[in-house]
């Protein structure tokens, strides 16, 4: 019942902010118009008496953007949970083995000399995230055959550091007029030119990813016990590993693509997932998808309505984000103590 009971309140707080979401911005459309209008849009009927412009925002700009903003919150907070599940370590975030670094390359590589081609900044984007764990992985194998946890950690923050390398190369030859500053913009995360043409595949993509994580989350209470206990109890570690971060490299590098890098979400929300309903990863996985979604969005109307410009909205989760971590890291440490 406790279950039910928390998941029930996530679905009413995510459809308030939904629908609080529609609403807010520099153009200004009331809760019940917004109802009337996409009510009318739905079941094709009489479109109400409206201002002018008001079904166009709605349905052409705000709609599709709250949408992706969903699907990449949600995304970036179940597969934090996965990535801190996988590694027994709540301070590892989706980005650890380079993910974020090596889509980021890949999707750069695309945007700068493949820009008329559909799709190649998906693609590139998934193959430099792609590229990134492959390297992490072989770096971090041992001769026996093995991934040591720490080993693999370690060859993340190596191949992560030199994909942002690689990056600044791409940015130095970018051209500075035009394609520089969207460069720069898109690495910082935002969803200000998000239409209903950006969400496709991704609209597909992330569901289709999160599925299995959330159907076999139990056995990320396995692997966190530690990989000798789990292949004592029959389970294939590796292959599990193997098959968790597949997902997760291709749920990060799709949302990388159309969204650009947005920091913080996977490593703060599954904290606030496993305060709430306790270490199962069987309820922390699911919540953690809810959470994610409804803090980005937060976060998202603040980048856009705090200011008569948009703030990305990387720096707006960063700030955000901040002292919650910092709040459950001092908590961790005062436990450890007592």
């Amino acid at each position: 019942m406790r279950r039910l009971g928390i998941f029930f309140i996530c679905c009413t707080v995510l459809i308030i902010a939904v629908a609080l979401s529609l609403n807010l911005g520099n153009f200004r459309i009331p809760v019940a118009q917004v109802f009337r209008i996409i009510s009318a849009k739905l079941f094709n009927t009489a479109m109400p008496e409206i201002e002018k412009y008001q079904d166009v925002v709605l349905l052409s700009l705000r709609l599709p953007r709250i949408i992706m903003v969903l699907l990449i919150g949600s995304s970036l907070g179940i597969s934090g949970a996965v990535s801190q599940g996988i590694f027994r370590n709540p301070l590892v975030s989706p980005f650890i083995l380079g993910i974020s670094s090596g889509a980021s390359f890949g999707a750069g590589v695309a945007m700068i000399f493949f820009s008329g081609l559909p799709f190649m900044v998906d693609l590139g984007a998934a193959i430099g995230g792609f590229g990134a764990v492959l390297a992490a992985f072989l770096i971090a194998r041992s001769p026996g055959g093995f991934t040591p946890r720490l080993s693999l950690v370690l060859s993340g923050v190596i191949v992560s550091s030199f994909f942002t390398s690689m990056v600044g190369i791409i940015k130095y030859l970018a051209d500075s007029d035009s394609q520089l500053p969207a460069l720069t913009f898109w690495m910082m995360g935002s969803f200000a030119s998000i239409d209903w043409a950006s969400l496709d595949p991704v609209i597909y993509i992330i569901p289709l990813c999160m599925l299995p994580m959330v159907i076999f989350s139990w056995y990320l209470n396995i692997l966190s016990l530690g990989d000798r206990e789990a292949m004592l109890l029959g389970m294939n570690v590796e292959r599990w590993k193997m098959f968790f971060i597949a997902l997760v490299v291709i749920a990060i590098g799709s949302g990388v693509a159309r969204c650009g890098v947005i920091g913080w979400v996977g490593l703060v929300i599954p904290h606030i997932a496993r305060a709430i309903s306790g270490p199962n990863h069987r309820d922390v996985v699911p919540l953690s998808a809810f959470l994610g979604a409804i803090f980005l969005l937060i976060a998202d109307n603040l980048a856009r309505s705090a200011t008569s410009g948009e703030i990305p909205v990387g720096i707006v989760t960063a700030i955000i984000g901040t002292p919650f971590f910092v709040y459950f890291l001092r908590k961790r440490e005062v436990a450890l103590w007592n």
